[in-house]
Protein backbone atom coordinates (compact mmCIF):
# COMPACT_ATOMS: atom_id res chain seq x y z
CA UNK A 1 0.00 0.00 0.00
CA UNK A 2 1.47 3.47 -0.49
CA UNK A 3 2.45 5.32 2.05
CA UNK A 4 0.28 9.06 2.58
CA UNK A 5 2.53 12.10 3.93
CA UNK A 6 0.50 15.55 4.03
CA UNK A 7 2.70 17.29 1.46
CA UNK A 8 3.66 17.45 -2.35
CA UNK A 9 5.61 14.40 -3.40
CA UNK A 10 9.28 14.47 -1.50
CA UNK A 11 11.67 12.32 -2.96
CA UNK A 12 14.04 13.08 -0.36
CA UNK A 13 11.85 12.19 2.14
CA UNK A 14 11.09 8.97 0.39
CA UNK A 15 14.43 8.26 0.04
CA UNK A 16 14.88 8.74 3.86
CA UNK A 17 11.76 6.19 4.39
CA UNK A 18 13.63 3.71 2.14
CA UNK A 19 17.16 4.20 3.89
CA UNK A 20 15.31 3.74 7.36
CA UNK A 21 13.22 0.63 6.71
CA UNK A 22 16.25 -1.18 5.62
CA UNK A 23 17.98 -0.37 8.11
CA UNK A 24 15.37 -1.33 10.83
CA UNK A 25 14.82 -4.86 9.06
CA UNK A 26 18.20 -5.61 8.51
CA UNK A 27 20.41 -4.17 11.55
CA UNK A 28 17.20 -3.45 14.29
CA UNK A 29 14.62 -6.44 13.61
CA UNK A 30 17.31 -9.68 13.98
CA UNK A 31 18.14 -8.16 17.76
CA UNK A 32 14.44 -6.91 18.64
CA UNK A 33 14.49 -9.67 21.20
CA UNK A 34 18.09 -9.40 22.50
CA UNK A 35 17.31 -6.30 24.29
CA UNK A 36 14.87 -7.67 26.61
CA UNK A 37 17.80 -9.44 28.50
CA UNK A 38 20.61 -7.24 27.79
CA UNK A 39 21.51 -3.46 27.72
CA UNK A 40 21.27 -1.48 24.70
CA UNK A 41 24.56 -0.63 23.24
CA UNK A 42 25.83 2.88 23.40
CA UNK A 43 27.76 2.60 20.25
CA UNK A 44 23.96 1.77 18.54
CA UNK A 45 22.39 4.81 19.81
CA UNK A 46 25.51 6.64 18.00
CA UNK A 47 24.54 5.07 15.06
CA UNK A 48 20.98 6.40 15.11
CA UNK A 49 22.44 9.86 15.64
CA UNK A 50 24.24 9.54 12.56
CA UNK A 51 21.25 8.52 10.45
CA UNK A 52 20.18 11.72 11.48
CA UNK A 53 17.08 10.65 13.24
CA UNK A 54 18.03 12.69 16.59
CA UNK A 55 17.81 15.96 14.78
CA UNK A 56 14.40 16.42 12.84
CA UNK A 57 13.70 19.17 15.75
CA UNK A 58 16.44 20.86 16.21
CA UNK A 59 18.32 23.57 13.65
CA UNK A 60 21.29 23.19 11.36
CA UNK A 61 23.42 25.57 13.52
CA UNK A 62 22.71 23.02 16.51
CA UNK A 63 23.33 19.73 14.50
CA UNK A 64 19.80 19.34 13.53
CA UNK A 65 17.89 19.44 10.61
CA UNK A 66 14.79 21.61 11.36
CA UNK A 67 14.18 23.21 8.33
CA UNK A 68 16.22 21.23 5.86
CA UNK A 69 14.47 18.34 5.61
CA UNK A 70 13.39 17.69 9.03
CA UNK A 71 10.89 18.43 11.16
CA UNK A 72 7.54 16.77 12.44
CA UNK A 73 6.56 14.93 9.64
CA UNK A 74 10.04 13.52 9.17
CA UNK A 75 10.40 12.83 12.53
CA UNK A 76 7.20 10.66 12.12
CA UNK A 77 8.57 8.85 9.34
CA UNK A 78 11.35 7.38 10.97
CA UNK A 79 9.38 6.58 14.19
CA UNK A 80 7.18 4.43 11.45
CA UNK A 81 10.22 3.11 9.80
CA UNK A 82 11.96 2.09 12.73
CA UNK A 83 9.51 0.34 14.67
CA UNK A 84 9.48 -1.90 11.89
CA UNK A 85 12.80 -3.61 13.06
CA UNK A 86 12.38 -3.07 16.87
CA UNK A 87 9.49 -0.66 18.41
CA UNK A 88 11.53 0.15 21.22
CA UNK A 89 13.92 1.90 19.18
CA UNK A 90 11.12 4.53 18.89
CA UNK A 91 11.20 5.88 22.50
CA UNK A 92 14.75 6.92 21.53
CA UNK A 93 13.08 8.87 18.94
CA UNK A 94 11.01 10.29 21.10
CA UNK A 95 13.12 11.45 23.86
CA UNK A 96 15.89 12.99 22.15
CA UNK A 97 13.09 15.06 19.82
CA UNK A 98 11.91 16.37 22.88
CA UNK A 99 15.10 16.94 24.54
CA UNK A 100 16.55 19.00 21.89
CA UNK A 101 13.70 21.05 21.12
CA UNK A 102 13.32 21.57 25.00
CA UNK A 103 16.85 22.38 25.81
CA UNK A 104 16.62 24.14 22.74
CA UNK A 105 15.25 27.32 24.93
CA UNK A 106 17.57 27.36 27.19
CA UNK A 107 20.50 29.50 27.93
CA UNK A 108 23.83 29.25 25.79
CA UNK A 109 25.59 26.96 28.84
CA UNK A 110 22.69 24.47 28.14
CA UNK A 111 21.51 24.83 24.57
CA UNK A 112 25.29 24.60 23.09
CA UNK A 113 26.52 22.10 25.50
CA UNK A 114 23.70 19.42 25.46
CA UNK A 115 21.31 19.91 21.81
CA UNK A 116 24.58 19.15 19.75
CA UNK A 117 25.75 15.74 22.02
CA UNK A 118 21.71 14.61 22.13
CA UNK A 119 21.19 15.04 18.54
CA UNK A 120 24.38 13.28 17.73
CA UNK A 121 23.64 10.29 19.88
CA UNK A 122 26.63 10.98 22.14
CA UNK A 123 24.09 12.02 24.94
CA UNK A 124 20.68 10.19 26.14
CA UNK A 125 18.02 12.42 27.51
CA UNK A 126 15.34 12.24 29.48
CA UNK A 127 11.70 13.67 30.63
CA UNK A 128 10.70 13.71 33.87
CA UNK A 129 7.29 14.87 34.39
CA UNK A 130 5.20 12.21 36.14
CA UNK A 131 5.70 11.43 39.73
CA UNK A 132 4.08 8.89 41.97
CA UNK A 133 0.38 9.13 42.32
CA UNK A 134 0.66 12.07 39.72
CA UNK A 135 0.27 10.95 36.01
CA UNK A 136 -2.10 12.82 33.77
CA UNK A 137 -3.01 15.73 36.45
CA UNK A 138 0.39 16.74 35.56
CA UNK A 139 -0.28 20.52 37.41
CA UNK A 140 -0.28 18.82 40.63
CA UNK A 141 3.30 17.76 40.60
CA UNK A 142 5.28 18.51 43.85
CA UNK A 143 8.70 18.22 43.15
CA UNK A 144 10.30 21.80 44.49
CA UNK A 145 13.16 24.13 43.16
CA UNK A 146 14.62 26.44 45.30
CA UNK A 147 16.22 29.50 44.74
CA UNK A 148 19.59 29.60 46.32
CA UNK A 149 22.44 32.31 46.11
CA UNK A 150 22.09 32.01 42.26
CA UNK A 151 21.73 28.63 41.80
CA UNK A 152 18.54 25.95 42.18
CA UNK A 153 17.76 23.35 44.54
CA UNK A 154 15.62 20.54 43.38
CA UNK A 155 14.06 17.78 45.36
CA UNK A 156 11.39 15.56 45.03
CA UNK A 157 10.69 12.28 43.48
CA UNK A 158 9.54 11.16 39.50
CA UNK A 159 8.15 7.89 38.64
CA UNK A 160 7.57 5.82 35.35
CA UNK A 161 10.43 7.65 33.67
CA UNK A 162 11.75 6.47 30.29
CA UNK A 163 15.67 5.74 30.39
CA UNK A 164 15.52 6.64 34.06
CA UNK A 165 18.07 3.87 34.62
CA UNK A 166 20.60 5.13 31.54
CA UNK A 167 20.30 8.97 30.78
CA UNK A 168 22.69 11.60 30.91
CA UNK A 169 21.06 14.71 31.58
CA UNK A 170 17.02 15.08 32.31
CA UNK A 171 14.38 17.52 31.50
CA UNK A 172 12.57 18.20 35.16
CA UNK A 173 9.36 19.61 35.63
CA UNK A 174 9.60 21.00 39.18
CA UNK A 175 7.06 23.56 41.51
CA UNK A 176 9.64 26.75 41.63
CA UNK A 177 6.13 29.21 42.64
CA UNK A 178 2.68 28.97 43.61
CA UNK A 179 -0.26 26.23 43.37
CA UNK A 180 -1.23 25.23 40.01
CA UNK A 181 0.09 25.20 36.08
CA UNK A 182 1.40 28.52 36.26
CA UNK A 183 4.29 27.61 39.34
CA UNK A 184 5.85 24.86 37.12
CA UNK A 185 9.33 25.33 35.98
CA UNK A 186 11.64 23.75 33.56
CA UNK A 187 15.30 22.60 34.15
CA UNK A 188 18.14 20.96 32.99
CA UNK A 189 19.77 18.62 35.14
CA UNK A 190 22.55 16.52 34.02
CA UNK A 191 21.86 13.03 36.09
CA UNK A 192 25.32 12.79 36.79
CA UNK A 193 25.12 15.64 40.11
CA UNK A 194 25.59 15.13 43.65
CA UNK A 195 21.93 14.17 44.93
CA UNK A 196 20.67 12.02 42.21
CA UNK A 197 19.83 8.87 42.52
CA UNK A 198 17.73 6.62 40.32
CA UNK A 199 15.79 3.00 40.44
CA UNK A 200 14.78 0.89 37.36
CA UNK A 201 11.96 -0.77 37.72
CA UNK A 202 11.35 -4.58 36.12
CA UNK A 203 8.88 -4.46 33.52
CA UNK A 204 7.19 -7.46 31.24
CA UNK A 205 7.70 -5.01 27.95
CA UNK A 206 10.48 -2.17 26.72
CA UNK A 207 13.19 -3.39 28.63
CA UNK A 208 15.79 -1.35 26.62
CA UNK A 209 13.86 1.82 28.24
CA UNK A 210 15.63 1.42 31.49
CA UNK A 211 11.97 2.99 33.14
CA UNK A 212 11.92 3.83 36.92
CA UNK A 213 12.65 6.67 38.98
CA UNK A 214 15.17 9.00 39.35
CA UNK A 215 14.88 10.78 43.26
CA UNK A 216 16.26 14.51 43.64
CA UNK A 217 18.00 15.07 46.88
CA UNK A 218 18.80 18.49 47.36
CA UNK A 219 20.47 18.11 43.46
CA UNK A 220 21.99 21.94 43.40
CA UNK A 221 22.10 23.50 39.64
CA UNK A 222 23.29 26.51 38.41
CA UNK A 223 21.16 29.40 37.68
CA UNK A 224 21.45 29.38 33.81
CA UNK A 225 19.52 25.66 34.01
CA UNK A 226 16.42 27.41 34.26
CA UNK A 227 15.06 26.14 30.67
CA UNK A 228 12.75 29.11 29.41
CA UNK A 229 10.78 31.51 31.43
CA UNK A 230 9.97 30.80 35.54
CA UNK A 231 6.49 29.41 35.67
CA UNK A 232 6.23 29.11 31.87
CA UNK A 233 6.73 25.29 31.90
CA UNK A 234 3.64 23.40 31.62
CA UNK A 235 2.82 25.10 28.25
CA UNK A 236 6.20 23.64 26.78
CA UNK A 237 5.04 20.25 28.09
CA UNK A 238 1.65 20.02 26.81
CA UNK A 239 3.22 21.19 23.44
CA UNK A 240 5.58 18.23 23.70
CA UNK A 241 3.04 15.82 24.54
CA UNK A 242 0.58 16.47 21.75
CA UNK A 243 3.11 15.86 18.73
CA UNK A 244 4.55 12.82 20.42
CA UNK A 245 1.16 11.39 20.70
CA UNK A 246 1.67 11.47 17.00
CA UNK A 247 4.94 10.28 17.16
CA UNK A 248 3.82 7.60 19.46
CA UNK A 249 1.18 6.48 16.84
CA UNK A 250 3.00 6.49 13.66
CA UNK A 251 5.98 3.63 15.88
CA UNK A 252 2.36 1.29 16.79
CA UNK A 253 1.83 1.58 13.27
CA UNK A 254 5.24 0.65 12.03
CA UNK A 255 5.03 -2.38 14.21
CA UNK A 256 1.52 -3.47 13.28
CA UNK A 257 2.31 -2.60 9.17
CA UNK A 258 4.86 -5.28 9.69
CA UNK A 259 3.14 -7.63 11.50
CA UNK A 260 0.55 -7.47 8.52
CA UNK A 261 2.90 -7.82 5.63
CA UNK A 262 4.66 -10.70 7.44
CA UNK A 263 1.24 -12.39 7.60
CA UNK A 264 0.54 -11.70 4.30
CA UNK A 265 2.95 -13.64 2.93
CA UNK A 266 2.46 -16.26 5.60
CA UNK A 267 -1.34 -16.93 4.74
CA UNK A 268 -0.25 -16.72 0.37
CA UNK A 269 2.00 -19.40 1.21
CA UNK A 270 0.11 -21.78 4.12
CA UNK A 271 -2.01 -24.52 2.82
CA UNK A 272 -4.89 -25.83 4.19
CA UNK A 273 -7.33 -28.55 2.58
CA UNK A 274 -5.35 -28.15 -0.56
CA UNK A 275 -6.04 -23.93 -0.72
CA UNK A 276 -3.92 -21.44 0.64
CA UNK A 277 -5.38 -19.29 3.49
CA UNK A 278 -5.17 -16.22 1.77
CA UNK A 279 -7.86 -17.76 -0.25
CA UNK A 280 -10.24 -17.94 2.26
CA UNK A 281 -12.73 -15.05 3.30
CA UNK A 282 -12.63 -15.69 6.92
CA UNK A 283 -8.67 -14.86 7.00
CA UNK A 284 -8.49 -12.74 3.85
CA UNK A 285 -11.36 -10.33 5.39
CA UNK A 286 -9.76 -10.02 8.85
CA UNK A 287 -6.71 -8.91 6.84
CA UNK A 288 -8.43 -6.35 4.80
CA UNK A 289 -10.01 -3.97 8.05
CA UNK A 290 -6.72 -4.41 9.75
CA UNK A 291 -5.48 -3.20 6.72
CA UNK A 292 -8.03 -0.16 6.77
CA UNK A 293 -7.50 0.13 10.63
CA UNK A 294 -3.88 1.14 10.39
CA UNK A 295 -4.16 3.24 6.88
CA UNK A 296 -6.60 5.53 8.50
CA UNK A 297 -4.16 5.48 12.35
CA UNK A 298 -1.37 6.11 9.88
CA UNK A 299 -3.51 9.46 7.79
CA UNK A 300 -4.79 10.97 11.31
CA UNK A 301 -0.99 10.45 12.41
CA UNK A 302 0.61 12.23 9.72
CA UNK A 303 -2.48 14.75 9.48
CA UNK A 304 -1.44 16.07 12.54
CA UNK A 305 2.56 16.04 12.40
CA UNK A 306 1.36 18.48 9.09
CA UNK A 307 -0.86 20.79 11.29
CA UNK A 308 2.71 20.70 14.02
CA UNK A 309 4.46 21.43 11.35
CA UNK A 310 2.34 24.56 9.77
CA UNK A 311 1.75 26.01 13.24
CA UNK A 312 -1.33 24.92 13.46
CA UNK A 313 -3.33 23.21 16.49
CA UNK A 314 -4.06 19.98 17.03
CA UNK A 315 -4.52 18.97 20.27
CA UNK A 316 -7.67 17.13 19.02
CA UNK A 317 -6.26 15.34 16.45
CA UNK A 318 -3.01 14.56 18.84
CA UNK A 319 -5.37 12.72 21.07
CA UNK A 320 -6.98 10.62 18.23
CA UNK A 321 -3.87 9.64 17.26
CA UNK A 322 -2.83 8.37 20.24
CA UNK A 323 -5.92 6.60 21.28
CA UNK A 324 -6.68 4.67 17.95
CA UNK A 325 -2.79 4.19 17.10
CA UNK A 326 -2.09 1.89 20.05
CA UNK A 327 -5.79 0.38 20.06
CA UNK A 328 -5.63 -0.55 15.96
CA UNK A 329 -2.27 -1.68 16.18
CA UNK A 330 -2.64 -4.48 19.36
CA UNK A 331 -5.59 -5.36 17.01
CA UNK A 332 -3.99 -6.24 14.47
CA UNK A 333 -0.96 -7.83 15.34
CA UNK A 334 -3.16 -10.18 17.89
CA UNK A 335 -5.20 -11.07 14.47
CA UNK A 336 -1.84 -11.26 13.23
CA UNK A 337 -0.66 -13.96 16.26
CA UNK A 338 -4.07 -15.87 15.16
CA UNK A 339 -3.81 -16.15 11.76
CA UNK A 340 -0.17 -17.94 11.98
CA UNK A 341 -1.88 -20.74 14.57
CA UNK A 342 0.35 -21.80 17.65
CA UNK A 343 3.91 -20.48 15.65
CA UNK A 344 2.60 -17.13 16.04
CA UNK A 345 2.91 -17.44 19.96
CA UNK A 346 6.38 -18.77 19.03
CA UNK A 347 9.99 -17.06 20.15
CA UNK A 348 10.93 -17.52 16.75
CA UNK A 349 8.63 -14.96 15.79
CA UNK A 350 8.24 -11.57 16.75
CA UNK A 351 4.71 -11.11 16.91
CA UNK A 352 3.96 -11.46 20.78
CA UNK A 353 6.59 -9.00 21.92
CA UNK A 354 5.25 -6.14 19.42
CA UNK A 355 1.66 -6.91 20.38
CA UNK A 356 2.96 -6.27 24.16
CA UNK A 357 5.29 -3.71 23.84
CA UNK A 358 3.06 -1.95 21.85
CA UNK A 359 0.37 -2.54 24.30
CA UNK A 360 2.69 -0.90 26.68
CA UNK A 361 1.97 2.58 25.06
CA UNK A 362 -1.56 2.07 25.21
CA UNK A 363 -0.97 3.58 28.57
CA UNK A 364 2.44 5.56 28.01
CA UNK A 365 1.38 9.39 27.41
CA UNK A 366 -2.29 9.34 28.87
CA UNK A 367 -4.32 6.21 28.60
CA UNK A 368 -7.54 5.52 26.35
CA UNK A 369 -9.99 7.15 29.09
CA UNK A 370 -7.63 10.55 29.18
CA UNK A 371 -6.92 10.58 25.08
CA UNK A 372 -11.22 10.54 25.16
CA UNK A 373 -11.69 13.39 27.57
CA UNK A 374 -9.07 15.55 25.61
CA UNK A 375 -11.12 15.00 22.68
CA UNK A 376 -14.32 15.80 24.37
CA UNK A 377 -13.28 19.28 26.35
CA UNK A 378 -11.80 20.19 22.85
CA UNK A 379 -15.22 19.65 20.89
CA UNK A 380 -17.96 20.34 23.84
CA UNK A 381 -15.41 22.94 25.98
CA UNK A 382 -15.90 21.28 29.18
CA UNK A 383 -13.70 18.43 31.21
CA UNK A 384 -15.86 15.38 30.28
CA UNK A 385 -15.05 14.30 33.72
CA UNK A 386 -16.68 17.37 35.51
Amino acid sequence: MANWLPTSPDPDLDEFRTTLRDFALSELGPDYRRWQSEPFPRERILELGQLGVFGMLAPPELGGSLGAGGGYVALGVAAEELSRGDFNVSYFLQLQAIGAGLFEAGEPEVRDRWVPSIVRGEALASFALTEPGVGSDAAAITTRAVRDSGDWIISGEKASITFAGNADVCAVFARSAGPGASGISLFCVPLDLPGVSRQAVPSSTAHLTQRGSIFFDDVRIPGDHLVGAEGGAFKAAMAAFDFNRAIIGLACVGAAQQSLDETIEYVKQRETFGQTLATREGVSFQLAEHLAHIHAARLLAYETLGLADRGQRHVTEAAMTKWLGPKFSVEAIHACIILHGWTGFGEDLPLTQRMNDVMGLEVGDGTPEIMKAVIAREALGVMSHR
